[in-house]
């Protein structure tokens, strides 16, 4: 599976030759300074001072690890690349080892991977210069490693995810949400002591720690702000800005819960050729074309996969089952709450955290839902086609 995963997010990696995809026109040319490198007249921060980052709405580790990428591999689409493909590769394995560690069997740890690799969604930012799947990469090694009770390198994984964008900080509020509920179970036989509470305060001063430092660090080298508190407000402040009503005509916005229906998609790159006949347009056709949306197979049967999955974790007990709705619900309630409250605009790429947690309660349905073997291989199978039918490109090129 890992194999075949790699194949696919690596071919092509350098195509279309030179073209930026959606937001890496940001990011790239924010790693781009970093490396020394001026990017081209009339992009963004082709102005900005070499060797700083001029992006500092995000932490910079992000674009610090595609500056390096860019310096060893070129300032050409795999350089561009490479750091999101790595960090694809290893959110994969540290779903399998979620699985693994929350009591799920092998197969079923297989199959979630399965799920998750075919989602379109995180297929694309997995082989796309942007900060995402980077940050998923870190939030799932902490979980990972939360899951075998490894809680300082937990919290310092989960702080890395968050110095490569703001949201990570939800993944550590999925851990700490999963910490509690396991305090409760342990609250009905006994009185919590202090001892009790050492993993968390062990989870979140690591996180603490690493966060502050590592940002400090980082602004050392690659911003002007004086301390993290600083930068921290800055983005902060910026998060907050960003307020407007969604899909405007023509606006690329969209609602949290229009997620759950796949809507809110647009296009990341889309190029066509057209038909001429006389010098008339007669006709056109889709070569390449990077969309935003989930895999409609996997995100069509959340609606029951998340209602079995909260049944088994509560009349069952199952840990894996309560794993993935804290995590999913942890890195998706956030912006339904900032969306109502707070007016904040949100774009479809917002869900990607939740996906991999989305990806294991489909799996449980289809393993602990006693469907006939043949309905399990039908339900891959038609997750294969829409895979292929959604695949960036549409042909050889």
């Amino acid at each position: 599976m890992l194999a075949v995963s790699f194949l696919l997010r690596v071919i092509w990696l350098n195509l279309p030759p030179g073209a930026l995809i959606f937001d890496e026109s940001f990011y790239v040319n924010a790693a781009r300074v970093i490396a020394g490198i001026h990017p081209p007249a009339g992009a963004h921060y082709a102005d900005q001072p070499l060797f700083l980052d001029p992006n500092t709405e995000h932490p910079p580790l992000g674009k610090a690890l595609m500056a390096a990428s860019i310096l060893v591999f070129g300032d050409n689409g795999l350089g561009w690349r490479i750091p999101s493909l790595v960090a694809g590769m290893v959110a994969l394995v540290a779903l399998y080892g979620v699985v693994r560690a929350a009591g799920g069997r092998p197969w079923l740890g297989v199959l979630a991977v399965a799920l998750y690799s075919l989602d379109i969604l995180s297929f694309i930012h997995g082989r796309i210069g942007t900060l995402d799947m980077m940050s998923v990469a870190f939030l799932l090694v902490g979980a990972w490693l939360a899951l075998r009770e490894r809680w300082l390198l937990a919290g310092a994984a989960l702080a890395l995810g968050t110095l490569v964008k703001v949201p990570g900080a939800y993944g550590l509020v999925a851990v700490v949400l999963w910490q509690g509920l396991a305090l409760w179970r342990t609250s009905r036989t006994h009185r919590l002591r202090w001892r009790d509470l050492a993993p968390t305060g062990a989870l979140l001063g690591a996180y603490a720690f690493v966060g502050l430092a590592g940002l400090w660090l980082l602004d050392l080298r690659f911003t002007t702000y004086a301390n993290p508190l600083d930068h921290i407000d800055h983005m902060l402040h910026y998060g907050f800005a960003l307020q407007g009503a969604f899909n405007p005509s023509g606006d690329i916005t969209s609602a949290p819960w229009q997620w759950l229906m796949n809507q809110g998609q647009f296009d990341y790159l889309r190029t066509a050729v057209n038909s001429l006949v006389n010098g008339t347009v007669v006709g056109s056709r889709v070569t390449i074309e990077f969309r935003a949306l989930l895999n409609p197979v996997l995100i069509g049967s959340v609606w029951l996969a998340v209602p079995f999955g909260a049944w088994l974790a509560w009349k069952r007990g199952e840990a894996l089952a309560a794993w993935a709705l804290i995590w999913s619900a942890a890195n998706y309630l956030p912006y339904v709450a900032l969306s109502l409250l707070a007016n904040r605009i949100t774009y479809f790429y917002y869900i990607l955290p939740s996906v991999p947690a989305l990806a294991v309660l489909t799996a449980i349905l289809l393993v602990h839902g006693r469907f006939p073997r043949i309905v399990v291989w039908a339900y891959l199978a038609a997750s294969i086609v829409a895979f292929i039918a959604f695949f960036p490109f549409r042909q050889v090129p």
